[in-house]
């Protein structure tokens, strides 16, 4: 398609799409139906509502009727929010006012054991059936025991309209979490709930439940105070308009062995003065606004951090730092073929072993745009160009892109990258995650060339993808990674009715919906596991971070959640599946740019959400076979509109904490850090690696620690969460293991530091080697 140059994008024009999604996520046909032949786009507005309301009326109709007794759960979901935070007389209430004949509900039995004193139950005989009378005692039984409804999630999974006599049948993906209002103990009830309808409706107007079946219940239950502690919650403001965080890096600008908080968005620095303290300075003596993407690492060779980011009119600068970590001097533009639309990911590395950092720069075209959307919506590679930049040695920068191989597929709308040694031969491939299209990886030949490695996925790369995280899941000494996307439940609703509006679209569709992915390597290529949907239904997911929390040596993730959460539950999400992402095209299309702007009116007024008051997620790895989310439990379950997320151990103590960013579009973001203070007996290291230029930067590097039970594997990588940069300081936790055997550090060059038996509970400073 042809290349036009292009202008930058303001944020100030982004109010619709930031309303819309600057993502999306996705819808069927009954026998018999006829819907309108999409062959001729309508030209006009009204055209475009007409055909949206013949759909609805025949593709839809069994959508439109689940839409209808979903109102109930909206109703009952706002109500619980309403009451959040009063007395616990307004949450009885609204629990109490569920109409409904019969509850079907099972005896709580112990299922296993896990850390940290975990209890995992499930639902089972023997079975119990509560009237309203008996469910408004047990309310009341467990509101005087100290139980309190902190938060609460209802999802419409799955529905079936009444026929032939049948009454209508949904499935309810319920998650509720419960505290003592007096002590430490905290219960999470998650799972499905099957809700018969009874023809009649209930005083608002909403179908009304006869029989509810809550037999398929599990819970968690643990006793003790929270693993997290929130020890900061900033927002900034400036004249200057600075109000955003992102990007978020993490780096010891001062060498004093803590690492500090760059909030670039904000033009900011949080200096980190030990025990949880941070100062606020600014970044820059000549700031500019900033897009969302940036990195930091010395790439002038000095032995000082540089950052390199994109300001707000399009050109991409590199800030030079000094030996205080200080940034005094103007940026510096690098020379691009055309101004930058939407810069989203920088992600540095020495891609052909010159000795110093190139750079891989992507970029986000938001959907909605002009009236256009992702087309296909599954493999898009229709947005704004990624570019490869060869450093010179001093930091000048040169266009690569297409003498590297990377040119057929630069056009996709990119989140997050990374270069990162995959296949263990010590050079950096390229992992590129992708909205509306999922993961394209690229295998480096040694010399910077790449070429398309996407065979060597052997489970689904396609996702909706947001981010990624990079560790040994299972145990097995391999490097492995975790690509963020987006769980739908309304596209698993579709699913589940069988409606059908495009044969290509449709059969995609839950591929792309199935939620996030997790490669394990094997044997030359990466597979999914078999507890793959242990990880997948996070939900709405946009940052993730790979770290051991507990210190038992193995990895665990966490998962910032949450699009835009409005007045109301009522979710934007169906419209998207069941229009959206089939009437638009690469093109701009004014008229049904017109069309957006209308149907999501509620949305961007803040009277309605789109996949809200979703809760971030800690999954807990157990021992590399499988995954359990603990994040209620730990203290880490905020329910806020979730970003970045961010692991560092912060304070020095062995225990790696957390950084997660809060988004409220055109309002601004919040940074939040929490305090890993989880008491555990597991025994851990780590490694800070440093420059000490001119010289092979710690970008890139391998990390391996061996230990007579296990071999630990990481990587230092730019680029792979979102919005955000992890530091160049590696922990691992060795759980049991009472001695390590050695640390190996093996660095883009081919060189190689060994530590032999280093000690245990510490962090040991590796300089990069100068170069030959």
């Amino acid at each position: 398609m042809p290349r036009v140059r292009p202008r930058p994008l303001r944020r100030t024009s982004l109010s619709l799409l930031s309303a819309l999604g600057l993502l999306g996520i996705g819808c069927s046909e009954p026998d018999g139906a006829e819907s309108p032949s999409p062959s001729d786009p309508p030209a006009s507005l009204e055209d475009w509502k007409q055909r949206r309301e013949q759909l609805d009326e025949t593709v839809w109709a069994d959508e439109k009727r689940a839409e209808e007794h979903e109102r109930t759960l909206v109703a009952l979901w706002d109500g619980l929010l309403a009451a959040q935070g009063q007395d616990v007389a307004e949450t009885l209430a609204v629990l109490a006012g569920i109409e409904f004949e019969a509850l079907r509900i099972g005896s709580p039995t112990a299922d296993a054991s896990l850390d940290h004193g975990i209890e995992r139950f499930r639902f089972s005989a023997p079975m119990r059936v509560l009237t309203p009378a008996t469910w408004r005692e047990t309310l009341e039984s467990l509101a005087t025991g100290g139980l309190r409804l902190v938060q609460s999630e209802w999802h419409h999974a799955r529905f079936r309209p009444a026929r032939g006599g049948e009454p209508a049948r949904s499935e309810v993906a319920v998650g509720l979490h419960l505290r003592e209002a007096d002590g430490d103990r905290r219960i999470v009830v998650e799972g499905p709930v099957g809700v018969e309808w009874s023809p009649t409706r209930d005083a608002r107007g909403n179908p009304q439940p006869r029989v509810i079946d809550a037999t398929g219940l599990r819970m968690l239950v643990r006793e003790g105070p929270p693993g997290f502690q929130q020890i900061l919650n900033q927002a900034w403001s400036s004249p200057r308009g600075f109000t955003r965080i992102h990007p978020v890096l993490i780096y010891d600008l001062d060498r004093d062995g803590r690492s500090e908080l760059l909030a670039l968005g904000a033009g900011s620095v949080l200096w980190n003065r030990g025990d949880g303290r941070f100062e606020d300075a600014p970044l820059f003596d000549h700031p500019y606004l900033l897009s969302e993407s940036g990195a930091i690492a010395d790439l002038d060779g000095d032995a000082h951090a540089d950052v390199i980011s994109t300001r707000g009119r399009g050109d991409l600068v590199i800030y030079r730092g000094d030996a205080e970590g200080r940034f005094r001097e103007e940026p510096r533009v690098v020379p691009l073929d055309a101004p930058l639309r939407a810069p989203s990911a920088i992600a540095l590395g020495d891609v052909d072993a010159d000795g110093d950092l190139d750079v891989w720069l992507a970029q986000y075209k938001p959907a909605y745009l002009e009236g256009q959307m992702p087309s296909p919506y599954y493999d898009a590679n229709d947005g704004y160009p990624s570019y490869l930049l060869l450093n010179d040695g001093d930091g000048t920068l040169r266009p690569a892109t297409e003498a590297a191989g990377l040119a057929p597929r630069r056009f996709r709308r990119t989140y997050t990258s990374s270069l990162v040694d995959l296949d263990d031969d010590r050079d950096l491939d390229l992992l590129v995650v992708s909205d509306y299209a999922g993961v394209d990886l690229y295998r480096n030949d040694g010399r910077g060339h790449f070429s398309d490695a996407n065979d060597a996925l052997r489970g689904d790369r396609h996702l909706f993808g947001m981010s990624a995280a990079f560790g040994d899941f299972d145990r097995d000494g391999r490097l492995d990674f975790f690509v963020a996307g987006m769980a739908s439940t309304t596209a698993r609703r579709l699913e589940a009715l069988g409606l059908r509006r495009d044969e290509q679209a449709d059969a995609m569709r839950m591929r792309m919906a199935w939620g996030n992915r997790m490669f394990l390597a094997s044997n030359g290529g990466f597979v999914e596991p078999a507890f793959k949907a242990q990880v997948a239904r996070t939900g709405w997911t946009w940052g993730t971070t790979a770290f051991d929390f507990d210190n038992d040596g193995d990895r665990d993730l966490f998962a910032a959640n949450g699009h835009r959460s409005g007045e109301s539950t009522r979710d934007y999400c169906a419209n998207f599946w069941t229009h959206d992402i089939y009437d638009g095209s690469s093109e701009p299309d004014p008229a049904l740019a017109s069309l957006f702007a209308e149907d999501s009116r509620d949305l961007a007024a803040g009277a309605m959400s789109w996949d809200g008051y979703q809760k971030n997620h800690l999954l807990m790895n157990l021992d590399g076979e499988g995954f359990a989310n603990v994040a209620f439990l730990l203290g880490v379950a905020d329910e806020f509109d979730s970003r970045s997320a961010l692991s560092e151990d912060l304070d020095g103590d062995g225990r790696v904490d957390l950084v997660v960013v809060e988004d409220h579009g055109e309002r601004g973001q919040r940074l939040h850090v929490y305090r890993n203070q989880l008491e555990t007996d597991g025994a851990w290291v780590g490694v800070r690696l440093e420059e000490q230029g001119p010289g092979t930067s710690p970008v890139g590097a391998s990390v391996v620690v061996r230990t007579a039970e296990q071999t630990h594997v990481g990587r230092v990588v730019t680029g792979e969460t979102l919005m955000g940069q992890h530091s160049t300081t590696l922990h691992f936790g060795l759980g049991a293991s009472d001695r390590i055997e050695a640390i190996e550090v093996h660095w883009v060059d081919g060189r190689s530091r060994i530590l032999e038996s280093p000690a245990l509970r510490r962090y040991h400073r590796i300089l990069a080697p100068t170069r030959p």
